[in-house]
């Protein structure tokens, strides 16, 4: 299964006048107290549309992209079937595209001062919890980033938010190649297996990829 990620860093792109909007997304605009925060969310939204244009065909603002309950972003216009994941970390956005399954995208920025051994006490599995726990340095954020990317990802991939328990997602290998095993049912002993991948290719930054599918192939872009 072929995902194309797009990263976009706003720092370095124009600001948005916000044309390309909906009503909807208007109203969520006003939701921001702090200018700079108005302005990132009529730019990352703005470049959605322009990237699903280039996708679908069809004009930036005639895009009808609704969410559900939980806040994950689907395409509404008759005809299309486009999976779409965002994230965002500092001034860096992540957009990724899919036309064969659901996926969910995450960003991190790779803070090596995160207390990863008590926020993964709450969080982690034992399996994951004794890695971080082994883990030395450097390499003990780097583990942490990189069960947190893949975990964020499932969930985004699902739609539930944190509302769904993250001891729950267990991610397998993660230091070498990663794979995620989630019970079918909370509790249940039938696993179910996605395809993950982890890159820190964005330098200070990490990303999850998970999706529905196998053999998961991705496809770096950045957005200019």
């Amino acid at each position: 299964m072929k995902v194309d990620l797009w990263l976009a860093n706003m720092d370095q792109l124009p600001d948005e006048d916000g044309s390309y909007l909906s009503e909807e997304e208007q109203v969520r605009i006003a939701r921001f107290v702090h200018e700079k925060y108005q302005k990132h969310f009529i730019k990352r939204r703005s470049i959605l549309r322009r990237l699903l244009s280039s996708y679908l065909s069809i004009k930036p603002n005639e895009i009808i992209i609704q969410q559900t309950e939980l806040g994950k972003p689907y395409v509404k216009n008759e005809g299309t079937k486009i999976f779409i994941s965002t994230s965002h970390s500092k001034n860096y956005v992540l957009y990724g595209f899919s036309w064969e399954a659901e996926l969910g995208v995450d960003i991190e920025f790779l803070d090596a001062e995160i207390e990863a051994e008590l926020i993964s006490n709450h969080f982690f599995c034992n399996e994951e919890i004794s890695l971080i726990r082994s883990s030395k340095g450097k390499r003990k954020s780097e583990a942490f980033f990189r069960l947190w990317c893949i975990k964020e990802a499932f969930i985004k991939m699902k739609g539930k938010g944190l509302t769904y328990p993250l001891d729950q997602v267990l991610v397998k290998n993660a230091m070498d190649n990663p794979s995620l095993e989630i019970p079918l049912e909370i509790g249940s002993q039938e696993i179910l297996r996605y395809s993950v991948k982890y890159s820190g290719w964005s330098g200070n930054f990490g990303i999850g990829v998970v999706v529905e599918g196998d053999e998961l192939e991705l496809d770096f872009k950045i957005y200019e």
